[in-house]
């Protein structure tokens, strides 16, 4: 019923395009439109695109800051066990 539906809206949109009487007329219509909405949708792409890659290195920055707390507790820790390791030896 669903694939009906949406079958009957695209032909119906196909229609209305190529349509022999003002088909053209329309299609000129729906361009002019698209280029008028594409310098709005490039910025508004862009300005997203910008925030995303703001928020991943800020995101990258952090982890890369936990690693290197982790790195050093386990190389406090490894210095321990060797040095406990080293007094029982002796």
């Amino acid at each position: 019923m669903k694939r009906t539906l949406i079958s009957m809206g695209i032909g119906a949109g196909l229609m209305y395009l190529f349509d022999p009487e003002l088909g053209e007329v329309r299609r000129s219509m729906l361009a002019d439109k698209f280029q008028g909405a594409l310098p709005q949708t490039q910025e508004a792409l862009a300005s997203k695109v910008e925030a995303v890659s703001a928020k991943a290195s800020e995101l990258t920055e952090i982890a890369d800051n936990a690693a290197a707390e982790k790195i050093d507790l386990l190389g406090n820790e490894a210095v321990a066990t060797v040095d406990a390791a080293e007094e029982k030896a002796a």
